[in-house]
């Protein structure tokens, strides 16, 4: 509000000298001729007293309007409509037998309107800057291209964004501080710290934070995307992808690290430090809890990438993905669903589609409580996936088993719960 009001005052101001000075001068004479004789208006050299200072005060009431109005073409129409409403009152004025000359007025409405189009260039650019500078080094080339192009940001209060969050950690890392000198154990986490930022970087994420803890990143922010959980999905599928192949290759560093992922979207809240130099972007939200959960979870299914229910719904059918398990959420009597990625949808083949399905109507049979049905279609679902074992079914086949063993020496008495709660 405060800078509002600067710069009506500087832009009205100049605005209105400006004109009032080429009115004094005479500079205006010819012209203000010209337009009389072109409307059938009274000429008079002469500006009263009034006609200066409604000059003035329509400058900084131009000001004012084009500074709050940031919509080039409603300012272009409102100052286009003000140009009009002038020219009419000074006919209407003339056949009043007051005289009221046009022209001042026009030029202070234009050189206001121009003066507020050009602060508001100016400072866009300046937040363009800014917000380049804030999250450059978090952003690969892709990614800062699109937040140039993009609206810019205005962090001086909390901003509310739609995000997808990925969260990538070394699942066996204790094992790992037991197994490997200190320095080797240090190697091995820049290693994996260095191809996953260079990964995510370069799909478009923005690198949260890459530390010991994991990789933690997230799509739709800075920059805003309607498409943020397929670009998390497609992204992580890609570099667990490089990963595989870059850990096949190097099976005494990278091959010795067991990944997991969680992908989580909602709502995040972001906001500046300004007690830092340079400032420090802080981001907030349940995405980041509910995947760190999700990638911790992996290790209960056997499985490497769990995505948060509203994951999976924007992702669409743009992923194949199957249900898993209920997660408690943050109030102990609410859970959510979670589900595992298992492949992008325009890479699926027909088995590995008809096997999801298989596995999907087993997980509705086990939570009916038909444990025969459930088993059967488990048994269906079995399969070779890239050369691994299916392990979340295994997890399935496991507690299955003694529940078709019990059932079938007790039929009428089976206490087992619908799923596991964590």
């Amino acid at each position: 509000m405060k800078r509002t009001l600067l710069g009506t005052l500087w832009i009205g101001a100049i605005a209105a000298g400006i004109s009032i000075a080429l009115q004094l001068t005479g500079v205006l004479a010819r012209p203000n001729r010209w337009l009389a004789q072109t409307l059938g208006l009274t000429t008079n050299e002469i500006s009263g007293f009034g006609n200066l200072l409604f000059v003035l005060l329509l400058g900084f009431a131009v000001a004012a309007t084009m500074l709050l109005e940031t919509t080039l073409w409603r300012r272009l129409g409102i100052v286009l409509l003000l140009l009009a409403e002038l020219i009419g009152a000074g006919w209407l004025l003339d056949h009043a037998q007051v005289h009221f000359m046009p022209l001042p007025a026009m030029i202070a409405a234009v050189i206001a309107t121009a003066l507020a189009v050009a602060t508001g260039w100016t400072k866009l650019a300046r937040q363009r800057r800014a917000t380049l500078r804030l999250f450059g080094a978090r952003l690969g080339p892709a990614g800062q291209a699109r937040l140039a192009k993009g609206e810019a940001l205005n962090l001086s209060q909390p901003l509310v964004r739609e995000s997808s969050f990925v969260f990538c950690e070394i699942a066996n890392e204790a094992d790992l501080i037991e197994e490997l000198a200190p320095a080797e154990c240090a190697a091995l986490t820049r290693a994996f710290i260095d191809f996953a930022t260079r990964h995510f970087l370069q799909t478009g994420g923005y690198l949260h934070a890459a530390d010991g803890e994991g990789i933690r990143v997230l799509f739709g922010f800075p920059d805003k995307s309607e498409r943020h959980a397929i670009e998390a999905a497609r992204a992580t599928f890609g570099f667990c992808d490089q990963f595989r192949a870059a850990a096949s290759a190097a099976p005494d560093s990278l091959g010795k690290i067991d990944l997991r992922i969680g992908i989580s979207s909602g709502a995040v809240v972001a906001t500046v430090r300004d007690d830092r130099r340079g400032g420090e972007v802080v981001v907030a939200g349940e995405p980041l809890e509910i995947a760190r959960r999700l990638a911790r979870a992996n290790q209960v299914y056997g499985s490497q990438i769990l995505l948060g229910p509203r994951t999976f719904n924007l992702a669409g059918k743009e992923i194949l993905a199957r249900p898993i398990d209920f997660l408690r959420n943050t109030e102990a009597h609410e859970r959510f669903e979670i589900y595992e990625l298992l492949v992008l949808s325009d890479r699926a083949t027909a088995e590995e589609i008809a096997r999801r399905d298989q596995f999907w109507t087993g997980v509705v049979y086990f939570r009916e409580r038909r444990w025969n049905e459930a088993l059967a279609e488990f048994n269906r679902a079995r399969g070779d996936r890239n050369g691994n074992s299916d392990r979340a079914l295994e997890w399935y086949l496991r507690r299955l088993e003694p529940l078709c063993l019990h059932m079938a020496s007790e039929p009428e008495t089976v206490a087992e719960p619908l799923s596991s709660l964590r």
